[in-house]
């Protein structure tokens, strides 16, 4: 698996599988960031379980909202890979919503939650209001 490292701003590690790239080149470069930006914020409160990859759902809200899948894996004592995205339909959206597997879900106790999810970056002085 080609993967490379990467580190997010309080030095948490982490790797993105090339296919995840790959699947990225699809979306435009704002909504690929934001992508990326929901799910490195909420990285450190995703759930680790051995051996399995497993996914959290999150939603980008243009006119047309974008609802997405990135599938990850998360083992005990090893960094997080981020292998795979896929866009979904409302549908299946609502079905992460009640099983609490949402970016939202994990950033309700975030202070940067209010950013992330109306499609803004994060500066610095932001982080923490």
């Amino acid at each position: 698996m080609d993967s490379t490292r990467k580190y997010i701003e309080d030095k948490v590690e982490y790797e993105i599988d090339e296919w995840f790239y790959e699947q990225l080149s699809y979306y435009k470069i704002e909504d690929a960031s934001l992508i990326i930006a929901q799910t490195l914020a909420v990285l450190e409160s995703l759930p680790e379980k051995n051996g399995w990859s497993q996914e959290v759902a999150g939603v980008i809200k243009n006119e047309e909202p974008i609802f997405f899948v990135v599938e990850y894996l998360k083992q005990p004592q090893e960094i997080p890979i981020l292998i795979d995205i896929n866009e979904i339909e409302l549908d299946e959206y609502l079905d992460f919503i009640s099983q609490l597997k949402t970016i939202k879900s994990y950033l309700n106790e975030q202070s940067n939650r209010k950013f992330i999810l109306k499609g803004r970056t994060l500066r610095s002085s932001d982080s923490r209001d």
